[in-house]
């Protein structure tokens, strides 16, 4: 499969599994206190986990479709523009402040995903 075409699926792909966390904090956010099994039941009743667990489930999806056509020593770096994502995302919807230093690992990963995908 060409660079060209495989960057944007691998894209779309950490942005929905980003979308997912986003979503899976939300949830986790309302949660009650869980004192038992019983209490588990919330998690299974909550919109935004179940909607984060599915997207988390489509990526995983189109990893496996990814994974017929690419090498997976190619692939699985490619995949780390999840780390990239989710930040920017948590800033956003979150207001959660990320540090100078974690920007500065985030620089290091696009870097990596640069000479990665034209390797």
């Amino acid at each position: 499969m060409p660079m060209l075409a495989l960057l944007p699926i691998v894209f779309f792909g950490a942005l929905l599994s980003a979308v997912g966390g986003i979503f899976l904090k939300l949830g986790a956010m309302r949660l009650p206190p869980i004192h038992g099994v019983l209490d588990l039941l919330e998690i299974l009743l909550n919109w935004r986990i179940m909607a984060g667990l599915a997207l988390y489930f489509i990526p995983a999806v189109i990893w496996i479709l990814l994974l017929r056509k690419v090498e997976l020593s190619l692939l699985q770096p490619l995949m780390s523009m999840v780390y990239i994502v989710t930040p920017l995302l948590a800033v956003y919807f979150l207001d959660e402040h990320v540090s100078a230093t974690r920007w500065a690992g985030i620089a290091v990963i696009v870097v990596g995903v640069i000479m990665i995908s034209r390797s």
